[in-house]
């Protein structure tokens, strides 16, 4: 009886806090509309003129946004061709709530964000890295189905003074 008494409290205890988590998932990523779904990428920038896919979609329920890129980048007289793969994840940050992320890509980097929403407008804003630089990635709503990014580094000794190293329109495929 006394089990009984016990387990009744907890699950009482418990299915506030999972009705709540429930209840903010259908429109956690209401912010983000404009940039889910499959797009093509055309864009300059350093490297040189670039094209690729990518997608952005809900994964694990709800609970992260996930970006996966993939871009291929032509030869040049300076280099060969190459490919860069990458992952983004969004996610809101247990302790406070806030928007943050991780980006992974296929030369080993990783970059922690902070995230942050406007009208029409979604900065990623980097720490500092070992090294001391940092990185902002600013997506844009384009005009009906697209949409620019801007991936901007800002060197250790000027880390408010961001230079843009590529920038890149996206027209949207499906959603």
């Amino acid at each position: 009886m006394r089990w009984r008494a016990i387990l009744l409290s907890l699950s009482l205890l418990i299915l506030p806090c999972l009705e709540a988590r429930q209840s903010r998932s259908p429109n956690r990523w209401k912010d983000f509309e404009f940039l889910l779904g499959n797009w093509t990428w055309t864009g300059g920038g350093v490297p040189g003129q670039g094209k690729g896919i990518s997608t952005f979609r809900p994964d694990l329920a709800g609970t992260v946004l996930v970006r996966n890129t993939h871009l291929d980048y032509p030869a040049t007289k300076e280099r060969p061709a190459f490919t860069h793969d990458d992952l983004l994840y969004v996610y809101h940050h247990p302790e406070d709530n806030s928007l943050r992320a991780i980006f992974f890509d296929g030369q080993e980097h990783v970059i922690l964000y902070r995230v942050t929403v406007r009208i029409s407008e979604v900065e990623f804003l980097s720490e500092a890295a070992p090294d001391g630089t940092r990185c902002r990635m600013t997506y844009r709503r384009g005009v009906g189905d697209s949409v620019i990014e801007k991936f901007e580094i800002a060197p250790r000794e000027k880390p408010t003074e961001f230079v843009t190293y590529v920038e890149f329109m996206a027209t949207r495929v499906s959603k």
